[in-house]
């Protein structure tokens, strides 16, 4: 797994329909297996980790801006006008994406956190636990935070490490099951079985995390669901 040493402000490509008023915050770049012939999403681009030092800027350039937002939303005009001059004068490219990404979530009351890209549990779970504990740090307001995983990356987490991250604040894990037949999920590349889905989908419920498990309805008939 290549990791990146330059920082700058990301946020990756997709999120679940559900999280569309979540703040999203990139802890991986792309998809560790990006096999699935029905997923063209990460084609052509190549997975990475961001480093956790990263990740944790990410949390404290949103916070900056939130604070702000909650600032300006309490000061009176004359006040409000002083906290624009000082900080929109200021804003450069990057900084005016973090803006518009804290001021949407800001908007949408700040309950939810989305973990991008495609698997983030694939990470060092001592990372992720220190993710998510400064999040919690920082936004103890937020309600749930969501992430993207496999079965095959859930399935190889101990159980003790599994609790750890739920006791962390990860409270739902997407994996996509697409399908309950071994014969689809290799003739679309999935990767895993459905044996494996079985052993993920309980390590998950076991720590009391909530699964959302995405299917594709009729992939080559109805034989093989």
């Amino acid at each position: 797994m290549k990791e990146c040493t330059d920082y700058a402000y990301e946020v990756g490509p997709i999120r679940p329909p559900s999280e569309a008023a979540s703040l999203l915050l990139r802890v991986t770049r792309n998809c560790p297996w990006n096999r699935c012939k029905f997923c063209g999403v990460y084609k052509k681009t190549r997975f990475s980790v961001r480093p956790k030092e990263h990740v944790l800027k990410d949390i404290d350039s949103i916070k900056m801006w939130t604070d702000w937002l909650k600032a300006a939303e309490a000061a009176g005009a004359q006040e409000r006008k002083g906290l624009a001059e000082r900080f929109f004068n200021k804003l450069d490219e990057e900084q005016s994406w973090v803006y518009s990404s804290a001021a949407h979530w800001y908007r949408n009351g700040m309950k939810s956190v989305f973990l991008q890209d495609s698997d983030s549990l694939v990470i060092k779970p001592d990372d992720l636990v220190d993710i998510l504990t400064y999040i919690r740090k920082q936004f103890p307001e937020i309600e749930r935070i969501t992430s993207y995983s496999r079965s095959e990356t859930v399935a190889r987490i101990s159980d003790e490490n599994m609790k750890r991250i739920a006791d962390a604040g990860l409270n739902r894990i997407h994996i996509g099951m697409e399908t309950g037949s071994n014969v689809v999920l290799k003739l679309v590349d999935k990767g895993t079985t459905k044996e494996k889905h079985i052993i993920a989908g309980r390590k998950v419920k076991a720590a009391g995390i909530e699964l959302p498990v995405p299917v594709i309805p009729g992939p080559v008939s109805y034989t093989h669901l």
